[in-house]
């Protein structure tokens, strides 16, 4: 665009029109000391504005090849830019004048477009020159990245510890099928759940003892791998057994069949409790079949105890032979740690209990024989009011003998059951330990042998021996796959045990807490009951004293 001053004959007008002006103001200085008003200097600037910005335009620039492709591209002609003049033009014999800044004009008069044309949507999408696409509002676009399998079922597992569903297991109705050697133990097991899986929201199946030691095997065999925690099944106990198989009255081994009937219960409670257990295949095949079970053969010979102690072997095995190659997380170490003593002093408490146990029953036969020796020495007693204080005597110590039964049960269901219960589940964490450090040197031997045949390729490619170099290439390419997978296995190992050992965690305390307030409350209970039957039987004792 051509940057030539206006014409002549519009500069000399202009200079005439101020000269003008200049004699008009000499002449009001003169007759006004005071000098000229601010109105009347706003008004003549203004009219010094009106009269440049109303100049005719009488030349414009002729548009270039630039202007005519801002014009393809807006689809509408566009109007040249006209430069402003900020300087006065002048002679050589006067010096020039800056005049004060000339506001823009309005766009109705003189549009003034942009000479640099915005972005168009397109460009900013599919611009060839950016690494990443953007999005209208300019912002980066990431690429879309595909869920790994492992996020997906985090997340799963995730949306499943916070359901809302609810599972309630009872183990009732133990019946005994056949006699002699092959004599079994069969029990109801009655769910009721709100779980969508289940076909209804109540059912009904028998189930033998072998069962639940299949459903243990099998669950531990598909998750103790992965980390999950699993709760242990009773223990088998075959002298138990033994009574009830040659016993003739259904009384003969009540006291074990009950005990059995509610380990098993707590068992199945356990599984339902559990976020991912509770909605397998093989525990609603458990809990829904009416039809019979397949057998697993392992547990012909193996209770829940025998399995724990066979993982515990071969843990030991297993850390023997991995030396100083076994994984080390301080994490792992100091739980491993804490619950080896744990483990330790719950065992103590779990003898202690047990003794408890033993002489709150020894109280009772106690209590049992000095009421038959109180009843028959009333029966002999000539003082009428004596053998009546002597009968109503034995019949109070015949209640105080059921008082110390009933807590004798509650010591042992409420509060021993429970510290055996989370021994055996140390146990099993003790392999899921031991699973973990299994995983770990899967991978650490996968590693090193992916490690030789890349030592074995750089052989054959130095020797030049290229006919065995295809056949290595394909198991580097193998067992690259095989590193991998052993990493990916053990971390998702590490990050599930660590979810269980926190849940394991929580459910330990608030159990422990509610079994304990249980117990403290049956103690309660019986005191009250023992103060009350005493004090009713003093009026007797007190009515021997007034005869005599």
């Amino acid at each position: 665009m051509s940057d030539e001053p206006p014409p002549m004959d519009i500069e000399e007008e202009e200079t005439q029109e101020k000269q003008v002006k200049e004699d008009k103001e000499d002449e009001q200085d003169d007759d006004n000391i005071f000098g000229t008003p601010e109105t009347e200097k706003k008004e003549v600037k203004q009219e010094e504005e009106e009269e440049i910005v109303t100049k005719p335009v009488t030349q414009l620039p002729e548009k270039t090849t630039e202007d005519e492709k801002l014009d393809d591209l807006f689809d509408e002609p566009l109007e040249p830019f006209k430069p402003v003049e900020t300087e006065r033009p002048h002679t050589d014999s006067e010096p020039p004048t800056l005049e004060p800044s000339i506001p823009e004009p309005k766009p109705q008069t003189i549009p003034v477009p942009d000479p640099v044309p915005p972005p168009s949507v397109t460009q900013d999408l599919f611009d060839d020159d950016e690494e990443e696409p953007k999005s209208k509002t300019g912002e980066q676009l990431s690429p879309p990245v595909e869920l790994n399998k492992e996020e997906e079922e985090e997340e799963e597992e995730e949306e499943e510890e916070d359901d809302e569903f609810e599972m309630t297991i009872t183990v009732s109705a133990p019946e005994k099928v056949g006699d002699g050697m092959s004599a079994y133990m069969t029990y109801l097991v009655t769910t009721k759940t709100t779980l969508p899986s289940f076909k209804s929201p109540e059912f009904y199946v028998r189930r033998r003892f072998s069962d639940f030691l299949g459903l243990y095997y099998r669950l531990s065999e598909k998750y103790v791998q992965l980390g999950r925690i699993v709760p242990p099944a009773p223990e088998k106990s075959v002298t138990g057994m033994t009574k009830i198989k040659f016993s003739k009255s259904e009384e003969g081994g009540a006291a074990f069949i009950e005990r059995r009937r509610a380990n098993l219960e707590r068992y199945l409670s356990r599984l339902a409790k559990h976020p991912v257990i509770k909605k397998d295949e093989e525990l609603q095949n458990f809990l829904e079949n009416p039809g019979e079970l397949p057998k697993a053969k392992e547990t012909a010979a193996m209770s829940g105890a025998g399995f724990m102690r066979l993982v515990k072997n071969v843990g030991e095995s297993i850390s023997k032979m991995a030396g100083k190659k076994s994984d080390s997380d301080k994490w792992f170490d100091d739980r491993q740690q804490e619950y080896d003593v744990l483990e330790y002093h719950l065992k103590k408490l779990l003898n202690a209990v047990e003794s408890l146990i033993i002489a709150r029953r020894e109280l009772c036969t106690s209590s049992g024989a000095v009421v038959k020796s109180v009843a028959t020495l009333a029966n002999v007693e000539e003082n009428n009011s004596l053998s009546r204080a002597l009968t109503r005597l034995s019949e109070v110590e015949e209640r105080v003998e059921g008082l110390h039964q009933e807590q004798s049960n509650k010591d042992l269901y409420v509060f021993a059951e429970t510290i055996r219960d989370y021994v055996m589940l140390l146990g099993s964490i003790k392999g899921n330990f031991t699973q973990r450090i299994k995983v770990y040197n899967n991978w650490m031997s996968a590693q090193k042998t992916l490690q030789n045949k890349r030592d074995t390729e750089a052989k054959l490619t130095a020797t030049g021996k290229m006919d065995k170099l295809p056949l290595v290439q394909d198991e580097i390419h193998d067992w690259t796959k095989k590193e991998k997978d052993g990493e990916k296995a053990f971390n998702k190992c590490c990050k599930v045990l660590r979810r269980e050992i926190e849940r394991f965690e929580t459910e330990r305390s608030k159990e422990f807490k509610e079994k304990f307030i249980e117990h403290l409350e049956a103690l309660m209970h019986m005191q009250e009951e023992l103060v009350r039957v005493w004090e009713e039987y003093l009026p007797d004792a007190q009515a021997i004293d007034a005869e005599a």
